[in-house]
């Protein structure tokens, strides 16, 4: 197999090969036309209500091509709940954790390091491994690491994580992020020991 890593070109050998392309909203038997709701390729349009272009529809979910995650779902379904009963809301819809359960898992939250390039925004990067942490090893999981991109004042702006748990431990770095924390909050913050989370607490140290 071949392929491209930051331009460069490379192989790998390999006995299968798993595309997984991503999915598109299925428009083409709602008549979207034919009451005047907008759409693109990606979806049907909302604002930030979760609002279409006819104020009294709402769309949620995967049909409006924000973010096909269940739980980012649940919670654009929230937001529209929350703004037909007239209910202000603290919802952060750029956090969002995903994980991929592979094995080891693979976790992320906020900006990755070529999305803080691309818009220009100077960061710092925070790592661990999780072979300096016991619990760990003691799990006989010793293979991972945990990152933090934090901008010019210290605030968090990404997390990722890969290792045992690192859908669990991303929410965490969510929290802290949703409530504009910088690094020192975290490196301030007691940790049980032994636990995995202090993975985390050492990439903050």
């Amino acid at each position: 197999m071949e392929y491209i890593e930051k331009e460069t070109t490379k192989q790998e050998a390999c006995d299968l090969v798993l595309m997984a392309v991503g999915r598109g909203a299925n428009l083409s038997s709602l008549n979207l036309d034919d009451i005047g709701i907008a759409y693109t390729p990606k979806g049907i349009t909302v604002n930030e209500n979760m609002q279409t272009s006819l104020p009294h529809i709402y769309a949620v979910g995967d049909i409006n091509g924000l973010c096909q995650l269940a739980h980012a779902a649940t919670f654009q379904s929230y937001r529209a709940l929350n703004h037909i009963l007239g209910k202000e809301d603290t919802i952060d819809f750029g956090i969002i954790p995903a994980a991929v359960f592979t094995t080891p898992e693979v976790a992320t939250v906020g900006l990755s390091e070529e999305a803080a390039e691309a818009q220009g925004i100077a960061y710092s990067t925070h790592k661990a491994f999780y072979r300096a942490n016991g619990k760990a090893l003691a799990m006989g999981a010793d293979e991972g690491l945990a990152k933090f991109l934090t901008d010019a004042d210290g605030k968090i702006i990404g997390c990722h994580i890969l290792g045992e748990h690192a859908a669990d431990l991303i929410h965490e770095a969510a929290t802290l992020m949703k409530s504009g924390a910088t690094l020192h909050t975290l490196a301030d913050s007691i940790h049980a020991h032994p636990s995995l989370s202090e993975i985390l607490l050492s990439a903050a140290e």
